[in-house]
């Protein structure tokens, strides 16, 4: 079996219980989602061409916009531990490791937006839709709090102000961050047939 057929089988069906689509020579005794019987199956027609699936089916935009999530977080946690730990206690380690990622950051998150704009162009064939534009409205915001916090914690004095400033931009940016996620989580699903 070739690797289109296991992305985008040109038979498939689908569970009436829980709605799992697979495809159907993979279909044993019961679903493997939810356990009902075969017999719950019925024949189900892909509405999206299979080339289109294949490239939704990479999940390139969903897998990037971990990057961005997973920094936000660790770039807060270490904002509270640079601000609250004792100099003794600090070391050069954790603050490096801040500096390092809150530059990064915003390169992460421009990936993330563009891979975005690919995964909104190939779902709805524009990315100018009121959800879309939130989006990408949203996506700014982000990355603003991200480069702000590049700003402080590079060329900043690592007081206690200023790691609070991280904190809070930091912060902020996660807000942006989980709105954009929950948003995207009711996308995910959704593209134009054909």
């Amino acid at each position: 079996m070739d690797i289109f057929e296991l992305i985008a089988p040109k038979e498939q069906v689908i569970c009436k219980a829980c709605n799992y689509v697979m495809a159907k020579g993979s279909l044993k005794d019961k679903c493997p989602a939810c356990g009902v019987a075969a017999k719950m199956f019925i024949p189900y027609e892909e509405k999206v061409s299979r080339k289109r699936k294949i490239i939704l089916a990479l999940d390139i935009h969903p897998i990037l916009v971990h990057f961005p999530q997973a920094f936000s977080v660790t770039i807060l946690l270490l904002g509270i531990f640079c601000a609250f730990a004792p100099d003794s206690f600090l070391g050069v380690l954790p603050l490096a490791t801040l500096k390092l990622l809150s530059l990064l950051l915003p390169f992460v998150l421009l990936a993330a937006a563009l891979a975005g704009l690919f995964d909104g162009k190939v779902r709805f064939r524009k990315v100018t839709t009121p959800l879309l534009l939130q989006k990408i409205y949203l996506s700014c915001a982000f990355l603003a709090f991200a480069v702000a916090n590049a700003l402080v914690v590079l060329f900043m004095e690592p007081t206690l102000t200023a790691m609070l400033a991280s904190v809070a931009l930091t912060a902020c940016g996660i807000g942006c961050g989980t709105i954009l996620s929950l948003m995207g989580v009711h996308l995910l699903n959704a593209k134009f047939a054909g």
